[in-house]
């Protein structure tokens, strides 16, 4: 069997789902795949690589998803395709630490920024990344810790369940909203200072 990049990608993606990242080899990716683990190592070098394009597939995957409506506003377009990109790492157990810090494989996948009428009016287009940046690493950093206390969807970590983490753990869609909300109203705020 003739393996590539994507078919090691998308064992991976579905072996994470059951024994998480920490569980996650190339030996069981192998064995998944009905290959001896040496054989992995002609297409990746090591687990960083793997993670890379694991985050690439789950990206390239979900692009549909994160395209926002045409007829959004910019700013709601960055919303739209922050709540999108939370999803796509909620979507694989530990994906938020699968995508953060990794490196896409496939530039092409890279999308213009929803802030191009803005940048083209004169805003300054550094700034913009930056703010874009910033927006998401929220996202990253939000999926990352709210799957430590949910490890596998919908399953609490015992660990966390405390009378003072109550209110925490209670409703994460909206606790996600209000920063994201306090995250976007920031970055506006410090564009439109420039």
């Amino acid at each position: 069997m003739a393996l590539s990049r994507q078919d090691i990608a998308r064992s991976g993606l579905k072996l994470l789902n059951e024994v998480g990242l920490n569980g996650l080899t190339l030996r069981l990716i192998a064995a998944d795949l009905g290959v001896k683990a040496p054989a992995l190592y002609w297409h990746m070098k090591n687990k960083q690589e793997l993670l890379d394009e694991m985050a690439t597939q789950m990206y390239a995957d979900s692009l549909d998803e994160r395209r926002p409506p045409a007829e959004l506003g910019e700013w709601d377009a960055v919303a739209y395709r922050a709540r999108a990109l939370r999803r796509m790492m909620l979507a694989y157990r530990d994906g938020g630490k699968v995508f953060a810090g990794t490196f896409l494989g496939d530039t092409g996948l890279v999308e213009e920024s929803p802030l191009r009428r803005s940048i083209d009016a004169g805003l300054d287009e550094r700034r913009v990344g930056q703010a874009m940046f910033t927006v998401y690493s929220y996202v990253v950093g939000f999926t990352i810790e709210e799957q430590a206390v949910y490890p596998v969807p919908g399953q609490l970590d015992e660990r966390y369940r405390t009378e003072a983490a109550g209110d925490l753990l209670a409703d994460v869609g909206s606790r996600f909203d209000d920063g994201l909300e306090m995250v976007l109203s920031g970055a506006r705020q410090w564009l439109e200072r420039a």
